[in-house]
């Protein structure tokens, strides 16, 4: 799995060691920047979001609490919550949150929301193939089929009707 990932977390040691989980996960997993602050995260995700597919969110930063992220930017990647406090979980559901993990995360719990994140992706991605394949079906009583073809026959190119081919 090819993830690159965002970090927004305050405490450099936290981290640092949830890098460490994340490549001992997988070492597909880069991390694009690790940011201390709601002012840089905004700054930072108005113009590079394109360039991740998950963000990792601590709740309580240097400049604030992390859900002022989402009332000045708008968020369009899922996030994994990783706190030292319980008392958000609700509201962290509320916005982009995917999971919610109580520090110190251990590799297990890290592993669990990857791997929720990797069956979400699955099923989202069945059914926009069924949505393509729904949408496919329901033109296609709105397209004229053909009712005559054109085909040659020896040096003569005739035009014939559906309903005269037949299979060889």
């Amino acid at each position: 799995m090819i993830l690159r990932v965002l970090i927004i977390e305050d405490e450099i040691p936290a981290a640092e060691k949830l890098e460490r989980h994340l490549r001992k996960y997988n070492s597909g997993i880069t991390v694009a920047a690790k940011i201390p602050a709601v002012s840089g995260a905004v700054q930072w995700l108005r113009t590079n979001q394109s360039q991740i597919d998950l963000i990792f969110m601590d709740i309580q930063l240097l400049d604030g609490k992390s859900f002022d992220i989402f009332s000045q930017v708008n968020v369009e990647k899922p996030v994994i919550f990783i706190t030292a406090f319980n008392d958000f979980a609700l509201e962290a559901f509320k916005v982009k949150g995917i999971d919610y993990l109580l520090k110190p995360v251990s590799f297990a719990d890290l592993s669990a929301s990857l791997d929720k994140l990797k069956d979400l992706s699955i099923k989202l991605d069945w059914n926009k193939k069924l949505d393509n394949i729904k949408e496919a079906v329901e033109i296609l009583p709105q397209k004229g089929y053909k009712t005559r073809f054109m085909v040659k026959l020896g040096d003569h190119i005739r035009s014939i009707t559906a309903d005269q081919m037949f299979i060889c």
